[in-house]
């Protein structure tokens, strides 16, 4: 496939949504693995050039921030790293061959094979195990922290749950993957919706972590931040925190309370164990 310079070579098909399928992709310049995103039909294109749209705004989103944060000395060095958040965005287009339906190409930043991403609902679903509480805490935090990002722009995901949140395991890297069902609002987002996307994303944690948050059920395996750190996850599951930025920050306040900031490998046990 070829869209002005760039050539693709496609794969196999790798999902299907409502609106849009998944191929395996090669950017053969480079030799980069990406994803093929193709509208299902024409009426489809809306959709897949929204999510276009949302990926390239928030890159610059992102870009702006950054730049913004390197103006302060004591940062010198450190970055925010708002755009690990989301796939990036490598090309978009409507393709005649394919009767005109758009395209994008995405990628993951700092991820070789894109097979290394895998959402957290396989964690107990496939490989029926479940995160230790530590591990649980970097891919809720970031989750938390992506949710923050797009609601500051205006932009709610819809879609937190754990079939969305993708991850590598080895390198502590964490996104939402389908922005599809994201909406953009030009005024206050409102709060029963930003309640939403933290309720979601809270309630895949605790699933991860092989509890029930209906039945307000998780393991627990005698950690010292357990009781702190259960409320809290159950807290914003039962959508009891409207905002992203303190939902954020007081996740990290209890993070911080109880581990070191330092590389903790991914951890799991037997779902039932």
């Amino acid at each position: 496939m070829e869209n002005r310079l760039q050539l693709y070579d496609v794969g196999k098909k790798v999902g299907k949504a409502p609106m849009y399928a998944l191929y395996l992709c090669l950017q053969k310049e480079i030799g980069r693995q990406c994803l093929l995103q193709i509208a299902n039909e024409v009426k489809g294109n809306v959709v897949v050039d929204r999510v276009a749209y949302i990926l390239s705004e928030f890159a610059r989103y992102a870009g702006e921030l950054e730049e913004k944060y390197a103006e302060n000395p004591k940062n010198a060095g450190k970055t925010l790293g708002y755009d690990l958040g989301f796939p990036e965005l490598i090309d978009s287009f409507i393709c005649q061959e394919q009767g005109g339906r758009r395209i994008n190409v995405l990628a993951f930043r700092c991820v070789e094979s894109v097979h290394d991403m895998i959402p957290i609902i396989n964690i107990t679903v496939k490989d029926r195990l479940r995160t230790d509480l530590r591990t649980s805490g970097w891919i809720m935090g970031k989750t938390l922290k992506m949710i923050d990002f797009a609601h500051s722009y205006g932009v709610t995901i819809n879609s937190t749950r754990g079939n969305n949140i993708l991850i590598e395991k080895d390198n502590h890297y964490s996104l939402i993957f389908d922005w599809s069902l994201a909406q953009i609002y030009l005024e206050e987002i409102p709060e029963d919706v930003r309640c939403r996307d933290i309720s979601h994303a809270a309630q895949a944690a605790i699933k991860m972590l092989g509890g029930d948050w209906e039945k307000g059920f998780l393991p627990d395996d005698g950690e010292k931040a357990f009781p702190v750190y259960s409320e809290y996850l159950f807290r914003l599951a039962h959508g009891k925190e409207s905002k992203a930025i303190r939902a954020h920050h007081g996740f990290y306040d209890i993070v911080d309370m109880f581990w070191k900031k330092e590389f903790y490998p991914f951890t799991t046990k037997p779902l039932n164990g």
